[in-house]
């Protein structure tokens, strides 16, 4: 749990995938900080292959968001990095520059998948849109409509029609 204010009552949960490659770590909003998470999952297998998911930095301070990104790299060594939602703007900027190809886009739509290969030929960049991707964006409908509400929308206008 978080000993920050405004999150000490947030319960967190995070995911440590172990692998042959070293972990995976999936974290939701990371309220507790994103170096303890993986402190923890270090504690399984040193080996940090990939972390994804928020890292709750949307408001740090530019101090903060330095010592962070240097102890994901430099302390825990983390091999490949796919931010998420609550990183906020100034930390993923500051990921990209410090990982460089290691950093993977994490937006909807974007599989990671895990292996050797982890990184190899992942979307890169800041969104869907981004001239530097390194594979083409995900096309057809499940990118278009991935949860089916377009289709379902279609259906139930046809239906009412009948």
């Amino acid at each position: 749990m978080s000993d920050t204010p405004g999150t000490k009552e947030l319960k967190e949960l995070s995911l440590a995938i172990n692998t042959a490659e070293g972990v995976a770590v999936v974290v939701g909003c990371s309220h507790l900080g994103i170096a303890r998470i993986v402190e923890a999952a270090a504690a399984i297998n040193p080996k940090i292959r990939l972390i994804v998911g928020g890292f709750h930095l949307v408001a740090a301070s530019d101090e903060v968001i330095a010592k962070t990104v240097a102890a994901l790299k430099d302390t825990f060594k983390v091999e490949n990095i796919a931010p998420g939602h609550c990183t906020g703007e100034p930390t993923f900027a500051a990921l990209k520059k410090a990982f460089g190809d290691r950093y993977l886009y994490a937006g909807l739509g974007t599989t990671l998948p895990l292996g050797a290969n982890t990184g190899s030929d992942m979307r890169r960049g800041e969104g869907p849109g981004c001239s530097k991707m390194t594979s083409p964006p995900i096309v057809g409908s499940r990118r278009e409509d991935p949860f089916g509400l377009l289709q379902a929308r279609r259906l139930r206008t046809k239906a009412s029609q009948l």
